[in-house]
């Protein structure tokens, strides 16, 4: 009985990690394929105004009222729920706090656990990010590299915001993994402002360069 325990054991120490892998696998492949969509919406939308859009949609006032999540839905083939906003007033108006619950499919991340209306799709804001000007920043900002500037994180559960929502990533260069780090074991996934989708590990040197748009800083990717 002793040696059947002992090879069950030794099978499920084996097969356990094999399963958790694989479906980590599943749930990463799930959300870079949402942040490719991202990628191919945040160009489009480029397109028609030359310049990405802002993080957030303002009043003549400079408030914020909604977020880029909401810019962007006619990109991600959901006009109709675009439609349906009042783009002048704030994402809690009593109208568009209604919208909420309809928080499309593309921003729902299965490797978050989160009530219904929260998404961990996040761009990064502060000094320096794609995202610092209220206007929208255009091709001729992203001096780095579109390949090497961070556009959207799948950021940890901790981060999470109301997809409509003028709320995000705020960047810390002294902390680059701070409320990044908790959907996969290797680090957290990111699409890149030339439209690509990758894990990026957190093992990677001199992160805070992949946050900067024009910093002429240059990263060591790692594990």
């Amino acid at each position: 009985l002793n040696d059947e325990n002992n090879g069950t054991a030794i099978v499920a120490s084996f097969l356990i990690p094999k399963i958790k892998e694989s479906y980590e696998y599943t749930q990463r492949r799930q959300s870079m394929n949402n942040l490719k969509h991202f990628g191919i919406a945040m160009h489009n939308y480029h397109e028609v105004y030359s310049h990405f859009p802002p993080a957030a949609l303002r009043d003549a006032k400079g408030k914020p009222l909604l977020s880029w999540r909401v810019l962007l839905l006619p990109y991600l083939d959901q006009s109709k729920l675009y439609k349906e906003f009042h783009l002048g007033e704030p994402w809690d108006s009593p109208h568009n706090k209604k919208l909420i619950e309809r928080m499309p499919d593309v921003y729902r991340s299965n490797a978050a656990r989160l009530k219904p209306g929260y998404t961990t799709y996040l761009v990064p804001v502060g000094k320096g990010t794609i995202f610092e000007d209220p206007n929208g920043m255009n091709y001729r900002g992203l001096k780095d590299g579109t390949a090497n500037t961070i556009m959207v994180v799948d950021a940890a559960d901790e981060s999470a915001v109301i997809w409509t929502k003028p709320d995000d990533w705020q960047f810390d260069p002294q902390h680059p993994l701070r409320g990044l780090l908790g959907h996969y074991e290797k680090g957290f996934l990111a699409n890149m402002a030339d439209g690509s989708a990758m894990l990026i590990g957190k093992g990677t040197k001199n992160l805070q360069a992949l946050f900067t748009a024009a910093a002429g800083d240059s990263v060591s990717w790692g594990n």
